[in-house]
């Protein structure tokens, strides 16, 4: 296994190891982290919950070696992946390595926060939450996923039931933003280099996540029969969706031009091509374009639905294309679709106001 060295320099976490792709990966998904062509190191800010998060991070993948600080105790912070009982459920309930990631990291914290503090399993579950909320000022988003990764801890480690419901926070109703054929158009006309342009006409042209993207594998664009299989993307499902024509012609010529061996979108290492890449170049096509409204690699997937709603196709097929479990995910995007919106007469319209 990969030696990890870890030291604390201050403000800061380095961390040093050989060239391993699978590391490099996993080490870009802990926030602020950066590179140091120096020292051929990465930097990560020193807190605690950096902490916990390198050692779920990598642990899996490296053998980890704590310099210049007190090593973290199993018993106090993070058990290793092969003692973790809570480790070893996620993996054998076969949940995806995001999940565990995040998982873990949410159990990590509220046992750190739990350390000291005396009182029932309830009146801890209901501190932490109050700190989350109230001095962390937590993300809605962020609490759900605490109270999933708590709420299965406690069940597991302590054999406890904890009122998960009211840990919730009341779920927000934000309608997703939708860019128009056109700015999807000029979006994707900027982009020249032609493994960017087919990434992301492609995540358009079948309303892939960016993830089901990064996953492609060549051999699952069935151009003969105009279908993408999607490979176990979330909920450990298998789906087909079209192959556009367009996306056929860019396709042949990128595959022909750059031969990728497994995966369609590979690194200039030859692994596999990661999502903040991707993201890094939509962001840049949109500041070309001239987009000023708020747009991710995801509004993409939204926009693609919104469009089908809009020229007709049938909400129970595009609920199949998107992957969604209930019909109810798939219509909010009639609520966002100008066919319902727009074809609305104003009363104003009927008026005769003259002119100024």
């Amino acid at each position: 296994m990969t030696e990890c060295r870890i030291e604390q320099h201050n403000a800061w976490y380095k961390v040093y190891f050989p060239y391993n792709q699978d590391l490099i990966n996993s080490i870009k998904t802990i926030p602020d982290r950066r590179y140091e062509p120096s020292e051929r190191c990465w930097l990560i800010p020193a807190n605690p919950e950096n902490k916990v998060l390198l050692i779920h991070t990598l642990a899996p993948l490296a053998r980890l070696q704590f310099e210049n600080q007190t090593a973290p105790e199993p018993a106090e912070t993070v058990k290793t992946a092969d003692s973790d009982p809570f480790y070893e459920h996620l993996t054998r309930r076969r949940y995806s390595q995001n999940t565990i990631k995040n998982y873990l990291y949410h159990a990590a914290c509220f046992r750190d926060f739990c350390r000291n503090k005396k009182g029932s399993c309830q009146e801890q579950v209901t501190a932490y939450f109050n700190h989350l909320v109230q001095e962390r000022k937590a993300s809605s988003a962020y609490q759900h996923m605490a109270v999933n990764a708590v709420q299965l801890y406690i069940k597991l480690v302590h054999n406890q039931t904890m009122p998960a419901l009211s840990m919730r926070p009341k779920r927000e109703k934000a309608l997703p933003s939708v860019l128009s054929e056109n700015e999807v158009q000029a979006i994707i006309q900027t982009i020249q280099n032609p493994k960017h342009r087919l990434a992301i006409a492609l995540i358009y042209s079948a309303g892939l996540r960016i993830s089901e993207a990064v996953n492609l594998k060549v051999v699952d664009l069935d151009f003969d029969r105009g279908v993408i299989t999607i490979r176990q993307a979330k909920g450990r499902k298998d789906r087909q969706v079209p192959l556009a024509k367009t996306i056929v012609r860019m396709a042949r010529e990128y595959t022909k031009q750059y031969q990728p061996p497994v995966y369609l979108f590979t690194g200039q290492t030859g692994g596999k091509y990661t999502a903040k890449s991707i993201q890094l170049v939509f962001a840049n096509a949109c500041r070309q374009a001239g987009i000023s409204k708020h747009a991710t690699v995801h509004t993409l997937r939204h926009s693609y639905a919104t469009h089908l709603l809009e020229k007709g196709t049938d909400i129970r097929i595009i609920q199949e294309i998107l992957g969604h479990a209930s019909c109810k995910t798939t219509e909010i995007y009639t609520h966002v679709s100008k066919k319902t919106i727009s074809a609305v007469a104003s009363p104003l319209d009927s008026m005769e106001l003259g002119t100024l």
